[in-house]
């Protein structure tokens, strides 16, 4: 009896000991160790440091919505997807310096260089790295000797995570910023440059993600060129997707523009599985229910006192919102009118901003142009201003009826010739008269948006 006894008992210690094994091992298989990762992003900034007319956005906003975040999840890391330096009177008159100093104190860990870091050309855009204190990610620039730009990529640890983050720059950017300034600079297709960061990253980092500025069709071919990704966070296009997009099972995300909304994507990974899971992404609109982080509102406030006087001066009035279709019309006929031109052209990408309803104030004339943009009067055949016609990213003003191999006399933008979107044009003259200052001229002496040409 004693020994059927000890029999039983010992059957019994090893059942339970193999209901513990396998108890323990299924905690460990589903993630009972699991921890959330959190990425906080921005994209396509454009310069707007301080809350808009409308009431959005705002950098003390953000600072302050970030250290909650990340109270509540310190594996929490803030980036940024490019194009922060251009966009208003704050960046324009701070050559885009002022965001970087401003990021510094929001707390970014990193972002990457978008077409318009490039705008002042290579040293400036060398510059803003020199004074954020996070870097400024590009896997696929290279320098004049064919040696990285920046930094390619950074990783962070978070948690038992090491992820790392790979910058991807516009390989457009030649196209989109006057060559002379970043000659020798090469923008590369970014596949073979992705996987070649993988292959060294391969033992350094168990989760790879892109932060991109090549726009939302770019990241979808990315998608589907590239393996071993599970999330690119972009920028250039400045959509609004709400929660994620996903295009062949790589989550893509982007926040439309300006800091309206702050862009969050969670995920879980299991340091025993080492895996990476359960993405989810959404957006945080940033209004009047966001307090101000006051650290970030005195540097804001500082940052303020080398703007020159007058910004907020009043020049005009307008009872309704301006859009940007109704500018890019009005700022053709202004071209027009200042080069005694048959037409006047304007890129539908130079109109940066609306007018809200209100009075109009020089700070919101920066806003809509704040690029340092001369005027240029060349002649063009006909036939071939046709065909800038029909490329439909211009406005067009009132004028005669074009006619193939007829000259035209035509007024646009110093920038616009100079990245040869007018071929075919002749007798060029580069005049020092910025469009900005025009504008301010002929809205104060109108007191406002009023229609300055004639019926025909």
């Amino acid at each position: 009896m004693a020994a059927k006894f000890r029999t039983r008992f010992f059957v019994l210690l090893v059942l339970i000991g193999l209901l513990a094994g396998c108890h323990a091992g299924k905690g460990r298989g589903a993630g009972a160790s699991a921890q959330k990762i959190t990425i906080l992003f921005t994209n396509d900034l454009g310069g707007h440091i301080n809350t808009d007319r409308n009431g959005k956005g705002g950098l003390a906003r953000i600072a302050a919505l970030v250290k909650e975040i990340k109270a509540e999840n310190p594996n929490t890391i803030l980036v940024d997807a490019g194009d922060a330096a251009v966009g208003t009177a704050f960046t324009t008159e701070t050559r885009g310096e002022a965001i970087f100093r401003v990021m510094n104190a929001v707390g970014y860990d990193a972002s990457i260089f978008g077409n318009h870091e490039f705008d002042l050309g290579e040293t400036q855009a060398r510059r803003y790295q020199d004074v954020a204190r996070f870097p400024l990610l590009a896997c696929n620039l290279q320098d004049r000797e064919g040696k990285p730009f920046s930094p390619e990529f950074a990783i962070f640890q978070l948690g038992d995570l090491r992820l790392a983050v790979i910058g991807v720059a516009n390989p457009g950017t030649t196209n989109l910023v006057d060559k002379t300034k970043i000659a020798g600079l090469k923008f590369l297709a970014p596949e073979s440059e992705i996987r070649r960061m993988q292959n060294q990253l391969a033992g350094q980092a168990e989760v790879v993600i892109l932060l991109s500025h090549q726009g939302i069709r770019g990241d979808i071919s990315l998608a589907y060129h590239t393996s071993g990704i599970p999330l690119i966070i972009g920028g250039h296009s400045e959509v609004k997707i709400n929660g994620l997009r996903f295009e062949n099972g790589v989550a893509i995300a982007q926040a439309g523009d300006n800091g309206w909304y702050l862009g969050k994507v969670d995920f879980s990974w299991d340091p025993a599985l080492k895996k990476a899971s359960g993405f989810s992404g959404k957006l945080i609109a940033i209004d009047a229910g966001i307090p101000e982080d006051p650290a970030v509102r005195k540097v804001i406030d500082e940052e303020a006192k080398s703007l020159p006087p007058g910004l907020e001066k009043e020049i005009g009035q307008t009872w309704f919102t301006i859009n940007r279709i109704f500018l890019g019309f009005w700022l053709a006929e202004l071209l027009k009118q200042e080069g005694n031109a048959d037409f006047g052209v304007m890129n539908t990408g130079g109109v940066r901003s609306e007018i809200y309803r209100g009075k109009i104030t020089v700070a919101d004339i920066y806003q809509v142009m704040p690029f340092n943009d001369k005027l240029a009067v060349f002649e063009m055949d006909g036939s071939e201003l046709m065909r800038v016609k029909s490329l439909r990213y211009f406005y067009f003003s009132r004028g005669p009826r074009i006619t193939a191999g007829k000259t035209y006399r035509v007024t646009s933008l110093d920038y616009l010739v100079r990245i040869n979107d007018f071929p075919g044009a002749s007798s060029i003259q580069f005049r020092n008269d910025l469009l900005r200052d025009k504008m301010l001229e002929r809205i104060e002496k109108d007191h406002g948006f009023r229609r300055f040409w004639s019926k025909r």
